[in-house]
């Protein structure tokens, strides 16, 4: 009978551990948030910009808008809001933007298939990033100022995210009479990461991986006498 040596246990492991690293290092480059924005529904934390599109610039204006005349805010209604932009790539393609806001206070909705909407945060669906502007509903919380902040994306039709994309993001702040006030976010919201930092990561666990299947291999196996 034969039997499998602890040295070729140890090179099959050895393969898989390569193998299913080498997926985990695929996982961020090749899958992106469907909306295209950073953060994401759902995660309690909405993002810090849309960090794969270019970089944020003031030339890109976000936009939040009540729909209707005279509103006053009453905690439990429901609100009609309208988020916009100006600035950015010329509009070109089927691609032209996308958006991110989440609220401190209350909830959102998405009348229409151009939103995705969930608890305190809602962004563009696929078929949303072919406008640059879109209306969301909102359910009044217990808060008198209710602060928003948006992020928008400014694209320019390519279907690739690049820095010919520009974006930015704004504060904007609800009170109970209806009136809105908005605050710019500075640049300084985004981390700068330099292109070369996710090949170094990836080179560095390869050539780690490497040495720790040469470290194996060369240990020789302890095997039992009279074993064939």
């Amino acid at each position: 009978m034969t039997i499998i040596g602890t040295n070729s246990v140890r090179k099959y492991l050895s393969a898989v551990l390569i193998l299913v690293s080498f997926g985990l290092l695929l996982v961020p480059t090749t899958m992106g948030y469907n909306p295209g924005m950073d953060g994401g529904l759902n995660t309690g934390v909405a993002g810090s910009g849309c960090t794969c599109h270019g970089l944020q610039t003031e030339g890109v204006v976000p936009n939040l808008l009540m729909v209707g005349e005279n509103v006053t805010i009453t905690e439990g209604n429901t609100y009609t809001l309208e988020i916009s932009f100006t600035g950015g790539p010329v509009v070109s393609g089927e691609n032209q933007g996308g958006f991110l806001i989440d609220v401190d206070s209350g909830s959102m909705g998405a009348p229409g298939t151009d939103v995705l909407a969930q608890g305190s945060e809602a962004t563009h669906s696929e078929v949303g990033n072919d406008q640059r502007s879109w209306q969301i509903e909102w359910t009044a919380g217990s808060l008198d100022v209710a602060e928003f902040t948006l992020r928008t994306n400014s694209v320019n039709g390519d279907a690739q995210a690049s820095d010919d994309d520009d974006w930015n993001m704004a504060t904007f702040y609800l009170t109970s009479d209806g009136s809105i006030t908005q605050t710019l976010i500075e640049p300084e919201a985004r981390l700068e990461v330099p292109d070369w930092t996710m090949s170094a990561i990836i080179g560095g666990c390869i050539l780690l991986m490497a040495i720790m299947v040469m470290v194996g291999m060369s240990k020789k196996p302890r095997g039992r006498r009279g074993e064939t």
